[in-house]
Formats: C-alpha cells, sequence, structure tokens
C-alpha cells in the first residue's frame, strides 16, 4: 500500500510537510522532511487534503499550496 504525505509548496518558502494533525485544537505542525502525517493514497489522502483545508485553511492560509505527495515510497 502506498502512503501520502502532505507536502506544501508556498512560493518563495521552503517546503514543508505536515508532521501533526490535532483536530481536537484545530492546530497543525510542520516538518522540513518528507514524513509525519499520512494516510492511505487515493481516497484517503484526497478527502484528507479537503479536509484540512477546509477546517485549517484560516489559521494556515499556505494549505491553499498543499499536494499530497506520494513520491519515493519503497
Amino acid at each position: 500500500m502506498t502512503m501520502a504525505y502532505f507536502k506544501i509548496e508556498e512560493p518563495n518558502k521552503p517546503t514543508k510537510w505536515i508532521d501533526t494533525v490535532d483536530r481536537a485544537n484545530g492546530k497543525l505542525t510542520f516538518r522540513d522532511n518528507r514524513g509525519g502525517y499520512q494516510e492511505s493514497s487515493g481516497y484517503f489522502a484526497n478527502s484528507a487534503l479537503k479536509h484540512l483545508q477546509f477546517h485549517f485553511m484560516e489559521e494556515y492560509p499556505e494549505l491553499k499550496y498543499m499536494k499530497v505527495d506520494t513520491s519515493g515510497d519503497w
């Protein structure tokens, strides 16, 4: 099964990935390398992307540059 990570490539800023999602408190943490928060690729990853953008974009506007990253799975 391919796992998907959530990559943010905001123009003129370093690439970052979502590390943790705290839904109860509406907080995200980020990391500067691939890893952290993941979902199964396909339907689950696409649904998670839309969910995160809908619920967290006001606090984290950079999520509009987020995409599912399935590269480099072994």
